[in-house]
């Protein structure tokens, strides 16, 4: 048994001791009959939010009006939701309201598809009344219900079915993708970091390229943050394997496209990589040193320019071995930084005997590519004379040939 179903099987244990029905539920009972990993496994019971907090040392409230406490066991977090049923949904995300229930088929109910709608004892015994077992043998995607109704409630089902679809290389029953065709300009409802992060996990599938496809059939693809702007072409000719590099991909064919990246909400470290790494393509483009680009770039930009021209031919041949050459040349580079040169600007100023002005940025920029190149030797004699030789002071305006 995995390990954290060994562990979670002591707060169903618990539960039953105190009276109380308490299941595994949902992704991890899914992953379990799939033989994946599982990393998280949540538990259903009957037990009110209270009833949860009183039976259990360490608790933390989640969300306590929607039936879910965080129960701690050795330190590992476990949702321990209570059986709800759902009221009407009025902005098609979250449901108005939430009423318990002591039936866990009525919980199994509410839930989006047949696959996440199973429940296990904690002897293996699955509990699985919406047929998700026969659904996983025909690897297919189907809904609890009828998909107009699911997505009607909650829109975001729509791309996590295509997430899945990806994720778990299965397709979509019929019904499912005729509703998304009908129904997929709900999406727009949608917060986009909601939508961001279904995305993220579609394009780390295993079949990312099928779920794009079904994206751009079902006309899913006009109601995405910043993918509604790309052209269909251009989607579906892109292949990547994960969404940072599609975003890095599709700005670069199309740079205009930039103007709507923060529709999608991305984290400013996210932003800063596809940044670096359009600055990267660009830089590529020019007559420059392998060294200077090793030099400029983070190990991950450059491998990650590396995968998409692997896979997309973006660069000339040429560009290509400027890369790779810099990918080879990364770690013995002569310094790694500005802090490793063998002299400052205060070195400089007094050497020359002339104060800071523009002149010094200009100074330090040409004498690590001087360095880096290996046009000079990286000691304060060598560079003070490199300067020197290379520098014209014209009444108190310093410049360098």
């Amino acid at each position: 048994m995995n390990k954290l179903f060994k562990v979670a099987s002591r707060i169903i244990s618990k539960l039953e001791e105190e009276g109380y029905e308490g299941y595994f539920v949902g992704g991890s009972v899914r992953d379990f009959l799939l033989n994946r990993p599982i990393n998280d496994v949540d538990i259903t019971t009957d037990a009110l939010p209270d009833d949860i907090e009183r039976i259990f040392d360490k608790t933390i409230d989640v969300g306590k009006e929607h039936g879910t406490i965080v129960v701690l066991i050795d330190q590992d977090p476990f949702e321990v939701t209570t059986y709800r049923v759902e009221g009407d949904y009025s902005n098609y995300r979250r449901p108005d309201q939430v009423f318990f229930t002591n039936k866990l088929s009525d919980d199994l109910s509410r839930r989006d598809f047949t696959i996440n709608a199973m429940a296990m004892s904690k002897d293996m015994k699955v509990f699985d009344p919406f047929d998700g077992q026969v659904d996983l043998k025909n690897r297919v995607i189907r809904t609890v219900g009828k998909a107009e109704a699911r997505f009607g409630e909650d829109a975001l089902r729509m791309l996590r079915a295509v997430r899945f679809m990806s994720q778990l290389d299965f397709q979509l029953s019929e019904d499912v993708i005729s509703s998304i065709e009908e129904n997929g300009k709900l999406l727009q409802h949608i917060a986009s970091e909601r939508s961001f992060v279904e995305l993220d996990k579609l394009y780390r599938g295993k079949n990312p390229q099928v779920a794009k496809s079904v994206i751009d059939k079902t006309n899913l693809l006009h109601y995405l943050p910043f993918f509604s702007h790309v052209s269909h072409e251009n989607f579906l000719s892109s292949k990547v394997s994960n969404l940072a590099d599609e975003l890095i991909l599709q700005i670069y064919l199309k740079s205009d496209l930039h103007d709507y990246l923060h529709e999608l909400k991305p984290s400013n470290k996210l932003k800063a990589y596809i940044n670096n790494s359009l600055s990267l393509i660009e830089t590529l483009d020019t007559d420059i040193d392998s060294r200077i680009i090793a030099y400029r770039f983070e190990r991950t930009v450059l491998e990650g320019v590396t995968e998409i021209n692997r896979t997309n031919q973006i660069l000339t041949q040429s560009s290509s071995h400027t890369l790779s050459d810099a990918l080879d040349k990364k770690e013995s580079l002569i310094i790694k930084d500005r802090s490793e040169l063998a002299i400052n600007g205060k070195d400089l100023m007094d050497a020359l005997g002339i104060a800071g002005g523009p002149w010094l940025k200009e100074a330090l920029n040409l004498i690590e590519i001087a360095v880096l190149t290996e046009e000079v030797n990286n000691n304060k004699t060598d560079i003070i004379n490199w300067v020197k030789k290379h520098a014209n002071d014209q009444n108190g305006t310093i410049s360098f040939t």
